[in-house]
């Protein structure tokens, strides 16, 4: 008995099938260089410069402020060999989402992801923007908290909130856009932060009028005076600051799918 003809319509319905359709995926345009200086400009952002009287509350010993940094970078270089390891083995967008789904399954990775939406970037993103206006406010004196918008219920509007709130918008707006822009925008902002930084360093070995004497507080050794338990206790407050700053490390993670 010979086999049936396939017919046209099966062969259409074959050829049709999820199973040879490619799978719609993000564009891969991020090189080397957009790469590293998206991790580098998530660490060297707004919180790096309003972190530092936050860790000097605490340690106002300059050796031990410094000394906090460095501790803090110890151990954020730990976290990030292992993110590094777990970005190699699973190269899609998503950073924590995409482990904690590997490992624990689609319940757990649901809640971590709205968690981070909806409270940890939310607050962090919003203390950035008020951060941020607060600079332009330095340079456009219109914009300032003292300039009150709204005020209802308690709830004070000024135009610095208003001014954060549109920075969060232009921002949303031109990474929404497309990676080509949002790439553009990010190398820009993080040459002109290094620019800035090596201005601030070279003007302070040109004309200032620093002294090693600046790092010996009057009357007050390495310790401040405090036990064990209080010192500490004095350190973890001030890395608490300290990995708030470095924390932008992960959001390479965050975009590996679109990373060549």
């Amino acid at each position: 008995m010979e086999p049936l003809p396939v017919l046209p319509s099966d062969q259409a319905s074959r050829s049709t099938s999820p199973a040879s359709e490619s799978k719609p995926s993000l564009v891969r345009g991020l090189g080397l260089l957009d790469s590293v200086l998206l991790l580098v400009s998530g660490i060297i952002g707004s919180s790096i410069f309003l972190t530092a009287k936050d860790i000097a509350g605490p340690l106002p010993q300059p050796v031990l402020f410094l000394l906090v940094w460095i501790l803090g970078a110890l151990i954020s270089l730990c976290a990030c060999f292992a993110f590094a390891e777990l970005g190699s083995m699973f190269p899609d967008s998503g950073g924590q989402y995409i482990y904690l789904r590997e490992a624990y399954g689609d319940l757990i990775a649901f809640l971590y992801g709205w968690m981070l939406f909806s409270v940890a970037n939310g607050g962090t993103i919003a203390a950035l923007s008020v951060a941020s206006a607060a600079y332009v406010g330095q340079v456009f004196p219109v914009v300032s908290e003292a300039h009150v918008v709204v005020a209802f219920a308690g709830i004070v509007l000024t135009r610095a909130h208003l001014m954060g709130l549109l920075l969060i918008v232009v921002l949303t707006y031109v990474n929404v856009v497309g990676l080509r822009w949002g790439t553009l925008l990010q190398n820009v902002s993080t040459w002109t932060k290094f620019i800035a930084m090596a201005a601030f360093v070279v003007l302070g070995f040109a004309i200032g009028k620093g002294h090693w004497s600046n790092f010996h507080s009057q009357g007050v050794g390495l310790s401040m005076g405090l036990g064990p338990t209080q010192l500490i206790s004095a350190l973890g407050i001030g890395l608490i600051a300290v990995f708030f700053a470095y924390d932008g490390w992960v959001y390479i993670t965050w975009v590996a799918g679109e990373v060549k």
